[in-house]
C-alpha cells in the first residue's frame, strides 16, 4: 500500500537523527549563552547595611541601607521594604520604599507599591494604584548617572561628605557581615 524509499542524495555527514528530521535546526551550544543568576532576599530576612550586587536581585524581605546593582535589575516584591537608597540599571517596585531610587534605564512603580523619596531615571512608569510622595527627575543627562554608574568607585553615594577618605569608603562598602543579616523566624544570625 505505502512504499518508502530512502533518499539517494543524502549527504554522508548527516546523522540518522538528522535524516529522520529533515527540518531540524542546528543546536546552539549552551555555552554560548550566559545564564544570569538572581540574588534573593527572602521574606523572613532583614538586612541592616549596604548591599553591592553584580547580578539581578529580588527583595522580599526588609532592607535598611543602600542597594547597588549598577548593571542589573532590582525587584522589590509586594511584601518587601527598603529604607534607604537603591541604584540599579532597572528598578521594579511592588513593595514599600522610604528613600531615593536611581535607575539608569527605567523605574516601574507597580500597583500597590508605596514610595516616598526622589525618583531619578530617564524612563518612569507609575501604575494606577501605586502611591508616590516625593520628586521626580527624568533628565537623561543628569550628572548623577555619570557619578553613580561610572566604572570608578563613587564615594559620594555612601557619605554626605564628598571628601570622605578611602578608608571610610571601604568600611561602608564592605561585604555583608554576619551581624547585618538576621532571620525573622528564628532570630538567628545567619
Amino acid at each position: 500500500m505505502f512504499s518508502k524509499t530512502k533518499p539517494t542524495n543524502t549527504p554522508s555527514s548527516m546523522t540518522d537523527t538528522q535524516q529522520k528530521m529533515p527540518h531540524s535546526e542546528e543546536k546552539v551550544s549552551l555555552h554560548t549563552t550566559s545564564r544570569q543568576s538572581t540574588s534573593v532576599i527572602g521574606s523572613n530576612t532583614q538586612v541592616h547595611g549596604d548591599i553591592n550586587s553584580d547580578e539581578d536581585m529580588t527583595i522580599e524581605g526588609q532592607i535598611t541601607g543602600i542597594v547597588i546593582c549598577k548593571q542589573h535589575t532590582v525587584t522589590l516584591g509586594k511584601n518587601g521594604s527598603l529604607s534607604g537608597d537603591a541604584y540599579a540599571h532597572t528598578l521594579r517596585v511592588s513593595g514599600s520604599v522610604d528613600g531615593n531610587l536611581t535607575a539608569l534605564h527605567k523605574i516601574t512603580v507597580h500597583d500597590g507599591a508605596h514610595v516616598t523619596g526622589t525618583l531619578t531615571t530617564p524612563c518612569l512608569v507609575l501604575e494606577d494604584g501605586s502611591v508616590f510622595h516625593g520628586s521626580i527627575d527624568m533628565n537623561p543627562d543628569n550628572d548623577v548617572f555619570t557619578s553613580v554608574f561610572s566604572s570608578q568607585p563613587t564615594k559620594d553615594i555612601y557619605s554626605k561628605d564628598k571628601n570622605a577618605s578611602s578608608t571610610q569608603y571601604n568600611q561602608q562598602t564592605a561585604n555583608l557581615s554576619a551581624d547585618s543579616v538576621t532571620n525573622d523566624d528564628e532570630g538567628d544570625v545567619l
